[in-house]
């Protein structure tokens, strides 16, 4: 029996934050359905011959692959146990050896999936079937043996089929950024980036070949390289850096396990954070392309990650309601600020570096005074009437802007003060972000639309076409039903 774990937000206004925090997962929604029936043929596993003996690549690898290494990897190692790999399953965790050669009622392992102790594994799902617990009795009975040196573990993925829009579409705008120099706009949408000129709207170039939406972009300091973040949602997360002058892609990289939410580049330009749906924080070496540190203490997605101004701190803002400070050096955590009662979405320091703004689902914006070991909450305010999906803090620290999915953007001064506001927008303005001179404010929203804005007199100066409609793909007959 198939089981499927449906989370049901506790109104619609957490569905409608969700939704908005997750670009293009609207659209996944509609075809949700359709998507699991094709994809059952893809997670059906091979079974062991009745009378033979289970293999560990064939016959158990595949039922740990879908039911335990989202809490059990090489990342995500709860308990201190890893089941992405024998050997990792052979040596255990904190609790030590988990299985017991040829004895598998002594097996802990097989002691927490039938719930003689607890907690029952998979935690907080259903059981594992019968057929499933038989196969790793047996193969642990027969001894646990090892697979062949060389042998490739099957992961059981599905194969997602390609659904094509039966109307035109356009893409969501889910991010955008300033280059250092503030002459050019990146705005990244649906499997591309397009390069503006800030001054005239004029698109400059396009990098394509991303995997899904780009959902977060970071220029290097120089300005001669930009990174565009996202990936495949519950699959792969991926990060492109492209060389700005000659548009050619430097190199992508790759290491999480879910979609990539943001992106930071460090002020000397030797590292990019990426914070990501898989819970993880991670520091990239930009010039050779490898992970450098993992850092894992979040509990849910990561939702935006921050350098502070010296480079020596990264803030991790999550949906788990914390904000965690990291030492760039040690990669240690120094202290989380947990005064939010729900998930983060969007979080900024202050020019001086001795302040950080976060805020998300529970409508408010938090400032806390940040110390060495500790910060303490100096300023909050329910600031909109929905959701806060991005915030911006304005290079000479005088103006905090947020955009709420209640259809506004404000703007406040550092004690919260209302400033200004621009209200009744066309749709979720999803991303922010302040020219380095101050002067331009560049809102990308759901809708595919982009608008610039005077920061000083809140006046909308320029609309910019970013992205074209992609075309209908279909006959005649399903694209009239599609419209109807």
């Amino acid at each position: 029996m198939l089981h499927f774990n449906v989370i049901m937000p506790n109104s619609s206004t957490k569905l409608r934050s969700l939704l908005s925090s997750r670009p293009l997962r609207r659209m996944s929604i509609l075809v949700a359905i359709p998507i699991v029936v094709i994809c059952l043929g893809g997670w059906q596993q091979s079974r062991p011959k009745s009378g033979s003996i289970p293999e560990f690549a064939t016959d158990v690898a595949p039922i740990f692959q879908k039911n335990c290494v989202s809490c059990h990897s090489s990342t995500t190692h709860k308990g201190g146990l890893v089941l992405d790999s024998y050997e990792a399953l052979m040596k255990g965790g904190k609790d030590g050896r988990v299985v017991a050669a040829h004895d598998a009622d002594n097996s802990l392992l097989m002691e927490m999936i039938t719930g003689d102790v607890d907690p029952q594994m998979p935690l907080n799902s259903a059981p594992l079937p019968q057929t499933d617990i038989a196969v790793i009795r047996s193969w642990i009975n027969a001894g646990a043996t090892a697979p062949p040196p060389g042998t490739v573990l099957s992961t059981s993925t599905p194969v997602l089929p390609s659904i094509s829009p039966q109307v035109p579409v356009v893409s969501p705008v889910s991010s955008v950024k300033f280059s250092p120099d503030g002459s050019v706009l990146a705005v990244g949408g649906f499997q591309r980036v397009r390069l503006v000129d800030a001054n005239s709207g004029k698109v400059l170039a396009e990098l394509t070949g991303h995997a899904d939406a780009v959902r977060s972009l970071a220029f290097s300091p120089d300005g001669k390289m930009i990174a565009a973040a996202g990936g495949f949602p519950q699959r792969e997360g991926e990060i492109k850096i492209w060389d700005l002058q000659s548009r050619q892609l430097i190199r992508t990289l790759k290491g999480h396990t879910d979609s990539i939410y943001s992106i930071a580049w460090s002020p000397d330009g030797k590292l990019i954070a990426s914070g990501s749906y898989d819970k993880m924080v991670k520091l990239w070496d930009v010039v050779s392309g490898k992970e450098a540190r993992n850092l894992q203490d979040h509990i849910d997605a990561v939702f935006a990650v921050a350098f502070s101004p010296d480079g020596k701190h990264l803030a991790s803002a999550s949906q788990d309601r914390t904000v965690k400070i990291w030492d760039i050096a040690t990669g240690k955590r120094l202290y989380t600020l947990s005064d939010a009662s729900d998930g983060l979405t969007t979080l900024a320091f202050s020019p001086a570096g001795d302040k950080l703004a976060a805020a998300g689902y529970d409508k408010t914006i938090y400032i806390w005074q940040l110390g060495e070991e500790d910060g303490h909450l100096l300023h909050s305010l329910i600031a909109d009437e929905d959701s806060v999906l991005s915030l911006a803090w304005s290079r000479d620290g005088e103006i905090l802007v947020t955009a709420s999915s209640d259809g506004s953007i404000r703007f406040r001064d550092p004690d919260l003060n209302l400033k200004g506001m621009v209200d009744r927008q066309p749709d979720w303005v999803q991303s922010l972000d302040i020219s380095p001179d101050g002067k331009w404010l560049a809102a990308g929203r759901y809708n595919g639309s982009l608008s610039l804005y005077d920061a000083k007199t809140y006046s909308e100066s320029r609309s910019i076409g970013i992205f074209d409609p992609l075309p209908p793909i279909g006959n005649g007959k399903s694209q009239e039903a599609a419209s109807r």
